[in-house]
């Protein structure tokens, strides 16, 4: 009687010396003899991995599996197919039994931590992959990985970070010829606001492979916050979210920043709201130089931003677009338009609506003393707010107590961190349901700003309609500040308007907030005694 062992060795022969469609052929006739023999099922499988027939190898591999759940190298090569074909649910099924099964083999923490990663479930990745790491101390991608997971965890903070760049430092021992190493130290340092290390790693980084354009793009971050306003906007170029700088089909060619005097440049929206409202003063500079401008942007953005300085060649959101000669993302312009940090154009540009600004002093007439805008958290409905930008109520709550003070919440009740208790609620005041209720985004925001004394706003959209106008402004900024703000200033060469209030230390609000209530107190005082309240920086 024939057994299928005779066509199963000389198939695992063929197999491993590559001679892959004579292993297929001789796995099939042993699969003939005995169906149910799981060996040849699974390298079979392989097999057909190999020739890129995925489906069929992961039947395969499911059938030997049946027929043996205790064998683990079925398991194991399933479960590296069906993340080759971007199963990660069907893969993370396995790699928990594997993680049961082999709690002292470092590989499936490894790999069922770094899938967790690809899901962005990154507090639950770091747990398999410490353990990876106690087990194989000297395996470079664990290493990258548990730091990554800590250092995007959002609720990570001063002892996440401190154990993130440790791993990620053991990585660069670890290879230091590695440029993702390199890289990833580079990642943690600039989260933990230190620029000029952050600077050093990209640069090591950038030897290493100077065509790492997310290197490039953090080196400019440090730039700029380090004061290297033109350097650092030439690297920013290289930011890998921004989509014109990939292979997208796009015929229409970048925009150098030369005059185009007789054509139609295309500028489109990029990052979130604020981004293009901060970056929208651009647009008056390029139509100077061209023959006509047309701004793709968020359709609810649009009536805002269209009160920009207009010499009569800017149009948005158009409903059949010209031809376009060039295009470019917003937030390259400073770049293409060659500014300086002392030429960024930082007066007003958007103006409220004069009709709604009449109505809400109408409807604010009756609130008395510094009336003083709020906007403490973001998010919205769709996305929770950033807890690392986002100033806690009870950091708030004092300002309220400052006699002579009037607290008007500008925020929309669209997410749970701008959601009040009764007893909080009562110390603010309410623009009611219909505030910004329409299509248009911010235009009652805008509105009851030019009614307003001062707007105290976190790093958010709001801030940047607030510095758009020019309306006194206060920013509590976390002790990393988002670069455009730069290291140590507590002035904005974007705003004039706007004075910065960073935190002493990472994660704690108390010395910025208190500094905020002590300089409030005296403005609310100085406006009660007739005097003009210090509010500029």
């Amino acid at each position: 009687m024939i057994q299928p062992q005779s066509f199963l060795i000389p198939a695992v022969e063929a197999h491993q010396t590559d001679r892959l469609d004579e292993a297929r052929q001789l796995y099939r006739k042993a699969l003939a003899v005995d169906p149910a023999q799981y060996d040849g099922l699974q390298l079979l499988g392989l097999v057909e991995k190999r020739f890129a027939r995925t489906d069929d190898a992961v039947a395969l591999m499911r059938r030997a599996l049946r027929l043996a759940p205790g064998f683990t190298a079925v398991r194991q090569n399933l479960c590296r197919t069906l993340q080759g074909i971007g199963d990660h649910a069907g893969a993370m099924i396995l790699l928990r039994q594997l993680a049961a099964e082999l709690p002292d083999d470092a590989e499936p923490l490894y790999q069922l931590g770094s899938t967790l990663l690809r899901q962005e479930r990154r507090q639950e990745a770091a747990g398999p992959l410490r353990r990876a790491a106690v087990l194989r101390p000297d395996h470079l991608e664990t290493r990258i990985a548990l730091s990554e997971a800590l250092l995007l965890d959002s609720a990570s903070q001063g002892a996440e970070f401190e154990e993130s760049l440790r791993n990620a430092q053991a990585s660069v021992m670890l290879g230091p010829g590695n440029p993702v190493a390199h890289l990833q130290v580079a990642l943690v340092l600039e989260e933990m606001a230190r620029a000029s290390e952050s600077l050093a790693a990209c640069r090591r980084a950038l030897r290493l492979q100077p065509t790492m354009t997310d290197a490039r793009h953090i080196a400019g971050i440090n730039r700029m916050r380090l004061g290297d306003f033109v350097g650092g906007m030439a690297d920013f170029e290289a930011r890998k979210n921004n989509v014109w700088f990939r292979a997208d089909g796009n015929p229409i060619p970048v925009w150098d920043g030369r005059p185009l005097p007789d054509d139609t440049v295309a500028l489109a929206a990029e990052g979130g709201w604020g981004d293009m409202i901060h970056f929208i003063r651009f647009v008056p500079q390029v139509a100077r130089i061209c023959g006509e401008v047309v701004v793709v942007c968020p359709p609810r953005l649009q009536r805002l931003l269209a009160t920009v300085p207009n010499p009569g060649n800017i149009r948005f959101n158009p409903e059949h677009m010209p031809d376009i000669r060039a295009r470019a993302m917003c937030l390259s312009l400073p770049h293409l338009l060659g500014s300086t940090a002392d030429s960024v154009p930082n007066r007003p540009y958007l103006s409220a609506d004069p009709e709604r600004v009449r109505l809400w002093t109408e409807r604010l007439a009756g609130l008395g003393g510094l009336r003083v805008g709020l906007c403490w958290s973001n998010g919205d409905a769709t996305r929770d707010a950033d807890p690392r930008r986002s100033v806690p109520f009870e950091f708030v709550r004092p300002l309220a107590a400052i006699p002579g003070v009037s607290l008007v919440n500008l925020h929309k009740q669209d997410n749970a961190a701008k959601r009040l208790a009764d007893a909080d609620e009562a110390l603010l005041h309410r623009l009611g349901a219909d505030f910004d209720a329409g299509p248009d985004a911010f235009l009652d925001t805008a509105a009851v700003m030019k009614t307003l004394d001062l707007v105290i706003a976190i790093d958010s959209s709001v801030l940047h309609v607030a510095g758009a106008l020019g309306v006194p402004t206060w920013l509590p900024a976390p002790y990393r500040m988002d670069w455009r703000w730069m290291n140590d200033a507590e002035k904005s060469i974007w705003y004039p308007s706007l004075r910065i209030y960073r935190q002493d230390r990472q994660w704690d609000w108390s010395g910025s907030m208190a500094s905020i209530a002590h300089d409030l107190a005296r403005a609310a005082e100085a406006k009660a005694a007739g005097l003009p309240p210090d509010l500029l920086p």
